[in-house]
């Protein structure tokens, strides 16, 4: 009995750090690029085209410095409550910080080095009365019926909250082969640190009634294992650039702490936890065209393979440990189910006279990752196109008086973004038996088996705003 009780405990506590996996990478690394619809990889030749392509380092002069800052803001909405039942988190935080530092060390050779958010997601849904599709006390007919009476809180509303960021160091060098061809390589080292603090199903594992649900927190992070990234640019002409990069997978060893309770009114029990997590491999194409001294357009795609077998997210096996040495190890097996996905970006700026500010839009639509049967309250909606976005820009440039040789010295550039994506799920999956991707494990779909139900009946959604501004000073 002592082990199917920690296991169930364990059920509930590891699915944790899986819960808010945000997709697609927002590559929030510099305001131009954001203002311009996320692109990039052809023309952003300041220090931020480390992270999007390196080649394009070469368009660095002797040295330069970019510093950024993306305030990320979050509204999300998911049956939390039960099937059909709706349920909006309110606003949540996300602050993205980057910089970079570029200098060339050779005629051909540009160095640079930084450290960027690769992604991050905040969210929570405050004073929830009811989980899982219990009927409210004071409406027995508002929500969908279930079996389990312990998902309805009696009148002790609980919060759920997750924060989670992903992040890079890197470093890396452009060399320019030709005058036409640029080559590019950096070097990657991921970070990433994610908390929870949920009320969960405790007692889905386990065979024994009364479990119920309890208070479970997580915190864990860690480093990962270097991994690379590719770049070339091509320009068969003055106002033609090609552009491709391609990031290898990445995986993080997450460490740290999950907290819960064995039993209701019981202290509770600290163990630690460890999983991994993958960066997926990533590919973008692009293409910009700079008409005259005033107008740039850009058209870039991206895949990202969160479907690859061994380095994607199927799924997400967790391990803890008892550190008294009372319980015995246990793994937890979180399903993801995630699919590859496309995203297609639009970029335009247009430089007024004196070249003293750029005025700058974009789009970009992508996929979600997100399958229905496997849709979570935390995680991003699934949606046949689950990005839609729109963004605005401005650009301003200053050069110094006193050393007029240097165009361009100074760059303030200020970016907005809004995005929405969403999508029904139905009945079709509710009740169907469905096995858990990258295993033989059968789990029935929205059920009381489930520590966090997926597939659920109801409206999933989530709107997204960014405010962004970056500074760049090149000499």
């Amino acid at each position: 009995m002592n082990q199917r009780l920690w296991t169930a405990c364990l059920a509930a506590v590891l699915v944790i750090p899986a819960l808010a996996r945000a997709n697609p990478e927002p590559t929030a690394y510099d305001a131009r690029s954001i203002g311009m619809g996320l692109t990039g990889v052809t023309f952003l030749d300041q220090p931020a085209a480390l992270a999007l392509n390196p080649a394009n380092l070469e368009g660095i002069g002797k040295l330069a410095f970019t510093v950024h800052f993306t305030s990320l803001f979050t509204n999300q909405r998911a049956p939390v409550q039960g099937p059909d039942s709706q349920v909006d988190s309110g606003v949540g935080f996300g602050p993205i910080p980057s910089g970079f530092i570029a200098g060339r060390v050779a005629p051909r050779v540009v160095f640079a080095g930084g450290i960027y958010i690769e992604t991050g997601y905040g969210s929570s849904f405050d004073n929830v009365r009811c989980l899982d599709g219990a009927a409210d006390p004071d409406n027995p007919d508002s929500q969908f019926p279930d079996t389990n009476p312990d998902t309805c809180l009696n009148g002790d509303p609980q919060n759920l909250d997750v924060r989670f960021f992903v992040g890079e160091f890197s470093s890396g060098f452009s060399f320019k082969a030709h005058e036409k061809f640029q080559l590019g390589l950096a070097m990657r080292l991921p970070f990433s640190k994610q908390s929870a603090d949920l009320y969960q199903n405790v007692g889905a594992a386990s065979p024994i009634p009364g479990l119920g649900y309890g208070r479970v927190k997580n915190n864990i992070g860690g480093v990962g294992f270097p991994s690379l990234r590719f770049g070339f640019t091509i320009k068969p002409h003055r106002k033609v650039r090609i552009s491709a990069m391609y990031r290898m997978y990445s995986k993080i060893k997450l460490t740290g702490t999950t907290e819960t309770a064995l039993f209701p009114g019981a202290d509770p029990l600290t163990l630690n936890a460890s999983a991994d997590w993958f960066i997926p491999h990533a590919l973008a194409f692009g293409i910009s065209y700079q008409a005259n001294s005033h107008l740039l357009l850009a058209f870039e795609a991206r895949r990202q393979f969160h479907a690859a077998d061994k380095s994607g997210n199927q799924n997400q096996t967790v391990t803890a440990t008892d550190p008294n040495g009372v319980f015995p190890d246990t793994q937890i097996v979180v399903p993801f189910g995630w699919q590859n996905l496309w995203s297609v970006k639009v970029g335009f700026e247009y430089r007024f006279t004196k070249d003293f500010i750029a005025l700058r839009l974009g789009t970009n639509i992508a996929e979600s990752a997100t399958t229905p049967q496997w849709a979570q309250y935390f995680t991003p909606p699934p949606a046949s196109f689950m990005f839609t976005t729109v963004s605005s820009g401005l650009g301003f440039y200053w050069n110094d008086r006193n050393d007029p040789s240097i165009k361009d010295k100074y760059r303030l550039d200020l970016g907005g973004l809004f995005s929405w994506s969403g999508e029904t799920i139905g009945d079709e999956y509710i009740g169907t038996t469905q096995t858990i991707p990258g295993t033989t494990q059968p789990v029935e779909i929205c059920s009381d088996e489930q520590v966090v139900r997926t597939g659920c009946p109801g409206k999933y959604r989530v709107l997204t705003y960014w405010a962004s501004v970056s500074f760049t000073l090149q000499y």
